[in-house]
């Protein structure tokens, strides 16, 4: 019998959190005649993930453990395509947890819906409170839809999607995204662009597991920048001309916020948090406008590649 889902997992230095990840694996609960391989990835030439993945076994089996040596997410990403199997693709971060019916509620979905794939909630855990005003709902949850909605290019994430195998036999994820984040983003558009139909799943909950030096301000206000940046770069990729008047928006999107600031503050810190992640964000936009890049797995600062 063939597989049936592969498990992708790409991991860069994070051993603690995938023998997290692989713990709550092994709780999983197969649909009967459903057969699974999960494959790891390990990004990092030390292979640090070694110890954690190459010797374990579980309860959907061994573990495909590989290397890709050069830093660079979407190649990663690549080299799990490669080494998968199965009829469908299951992502999930190396940070996260999987619930006992994770892949059961999938299945059970694409069985009634001829859908080309299915992306699930991501719900979130502090490990430590670092900062007590910066509450999850406010500024980590993502935004959930009921199962069965029609999804757009803004809710498709690794971090919790089925997807099918044959969709990724036109083209992979684009590594120029590699460092910068967003080479899901990218894809996944393109295959809406393409024609494929995604749907969400809501019942297919994982748990990501936020680490203390992630419950802060300032890491917010880098993901909101390198977010607004990765958003322009690939809006960019698809359009041509216009380039102009489209700093000139975002600019002027700028200021406005700058100005809103200091009223913000009438509405107490976290009023002025959200603001501040707003223009975050619009800066981002401006600076990949200007031709520029922010690499947060890799240098920060750059030119677009």
């Amino acid at each position: 019998m063939g597989v049936d889902v592969s498990i992708c997992i790409a991991t860069f230095r994070r051993p603690e959190g995938l023998s997290r990840l692989l713990d709550s694996l092994d709780r999983v609960k197969l649909p009967v005649g459903v057969e699974a391989e999960v494959i790891v990835v390990d990004n990092d030439r030390e292979e640090s993930a070694a110890s954690v993945a190459k010797t374990r076994s579980g309860s959907l089996g061994s573990i495909r453990y590989c290397v890709e040596p050069q830093q660079n997410i979407a190649l990663a990403r690549n080299r799990a395509l490669s080494e998968a199997s199965g009829e469908w693709l299951l992502f999930i971060d190396d940070d996260e947890v999987a619930d006992e019916n994770w892949i059961a509620e999938y299945l059970e979905l694409v069985e009634r819906d001829p859908c080309d794939g299915a992306f699930g909630p991501v719900l979130i855990r502090l490990e430590e409170i670092a900062t007590p005003w910066l509450d999850v709902e406010t500024f980590y949850s993502r935004r959930r839809h009921p199962t069965g909605h029609l999804l757009g290019a803004g809710d498709l994430y690794t971090s919790n999607a089925l997807v099918r195998r044959r969709l990724f036999d036109a083209r992979g994820f684009d590594p120029a995204y590699g460092l910068s984040g967003g080479s899901d983003s990218e894809l996944f558009g393109h295959m809406l662009r393409s024609g494929a139909r995604f749907v969400s799943c809501d019942e297919a909950l994982v748990v990501e597991c936020i680490p203390p030096e992630r419950h802060r301000f300032g890491w917010l206000a880098q993901r909101a920048f390198r977010g607004g940046c990765v958003h322009t770069r690939i809006a960019q990729s698809r359009a041509s001309g216009g380039a102009a008047k489209r700093a000139l928006r975002a600019a002027v999107r700028l200021c406005g916020l700058a100005v809103l600031m200091p009223l913000a503050a009438f509405g107490g810190r976290r009023a002025m948090a959200r603001v501040a992640l707003r223009i975050c964000t619009q800066a981002g936009h401006l600076w990949a406008l200007m031709g520029r890049s922010y690499e947060e797995y890799g240098a920060g600062f750059s030119t677009a590649r």
